[in-house]
């Protein structure tokens, strides 16, 4: 019996690496936990539109 539990592999795909990597960039100090997913959020829609306009979407 595994004393474990399988979880998804964190980054799965480009953008999450990506918009993770951008954040790491950012000054997050004085943001709440909320603000800092939100950054993220924004982020990682913001890099996969800018792809799919761009006709690229590879995930």
């Amino acid at each position: 019996m595994a004393d474990t539990i399988p979880s998804p592999v964190f980054p799965s795909n480009k953008f999450e690496a990506l918009a993770m990597l951008y954040l790491q960039q950012q000054n997050l100090s004085g943001l709440t936990p909320e603000q800092v997913l939100d950054k993220y959020q924004d982020a990682y829609a913001k890099m996969r539109d800018h792809e799919r306009a761009k006709g690229q979407v590879q995930y």
